[in-house]
């Protein structure tokens, strides 16, 4: 196979329609609503941790293992399993997918969340609740789009012990008052 310098690659890259500009200069995958499916995968780890940064280095030791997808981010559970996990404690979950930003501006996105979340989005880190706690409301991040598409988002979020909540909400530009859940048809992977 003939190696392509870098420019000749990025010409390609750029030549196919492969890359969208996000703010920062960032890229943007650029992908076709068509290959993805609705809601966002999820694996699960199973140990008991008291901050969000613990996950990685789980990740070193056990295997994550995939659940079924999350159709939106809605879930507060008294005593029972975790979102689609097989547990109601010690919980740690990586999800992943894709969010649709249809409006350019600034976009607020807050968790509640019962224990620790962190949302990285377009590989920008956004909303970071890391610790133990009750169910309790994360500060409001914001994320300024340039251009409308799919932005892949990342979640890392761990139940402790007893109950569990995660629920995403977010305020999309030019929308006044409460922020609302974030739809189920926004989210992908």
């Amino acid at each position: 196979m003939r190696n392509l310098s870098a420019v000749q690659a990025c010409a390609l890259v750029v030549a196919g329609g492969l890359l969208a500009w996000a703010p920062g200069g960032r890229a943007q995958v650029s992908t076709a609503a068509t290959d993805l499916k609705p809601g966002l995968a999820v694996c699960y780890i199973y140990e008991f941790v008291r901050h969000i940064d613990e996950i990685a280095e789980w990740e070193k030791y056990k295997d994550c293992k995939p659940g079924e997808p999350l159709a939106h981010l809605d879930s507060r559970v008294g005593k029972d399993k975790v979102l689609t996990s097989e547990s109601d404690d010690g919980v740690m979950a990586k999800i992943t997918g894709f969010i649709h930003l249809d409006t350019p501006g600034a976009y607020g996105f807050t968790f509640e969340s019962n224990d620790g979340v962190r949302l990285e989005i377009d590989g920008k880190l956004i909303i970071e609740d890391p610790d133990v706690h009750g169910d309790r409301y994360s500060d409001i991040g914001i994320m300024e789009v340039a251009k409308p598409g799919w932005y892949p988002l990342a979640i890392k979020y761990f139940e402790r012990k007893n109950t569990s909540t995660l629920r995403m909400f977010w305020g999309p530009p030019g929308v006044e008052g409460t922020m609302p859940l974030v739809p189920a048809e926004a989210l992908a992977h």
